[in-house]
């Protein structure tokens, strides 16, 4: 669960920018109102960030540029884990992002079906 909404898991390059800074990470969850994403850098609570990745979804690849507020900070192995809340996401922003959570869910009780017992 990520801010109250059901999350999937993913490993997707993602690109964080703040006011001064931009950074390199994975996007590691996903829902339909946020993200957990891990850098190499640290950002403050409140910090309001841009955030770049790609979905496949709807057929297509889609290039997301949204908005968020980082709402939790927790150091990792590899940097730093965020948890950034969207900024107001449009319908179709929406669409593809419920697409991308519906498509890892299909994926996931696929591979329950197919395991060995």
């Amino acid at each position: 669960m990520l801010f109250q909404s059901p999350s999937v898991a993913t490993d997707r390059h993602i690109e964080l920018k703040g006011h001064t800074v931009t950074a390199q990470g994975r996007l590691k969850a996903i829902s339909k109102t946020g993200i957990e994403a891990e850098s190499n850098k640290r950002a403050s609570v409140g910090t309001r960030l841009e955030v770049f990745f790609e979905l496949p979804a709807l057929k297509i690849f889609n290039d997301m540029d949204l908005f968020g507020y980082v709402r939790a900070v927790h150091d990792t192995p590899n940097g730093y884990s965020l948890a950034i809340e969207f900024i107001e996401t449009t319908p179709h922003e929406q669409a593809i992002i419920e697409d991308f959570i519906n498509y890892k869910k299909r994926l996931h009780e696929l591979s329950l079906k197919t395991k060995p017992k």
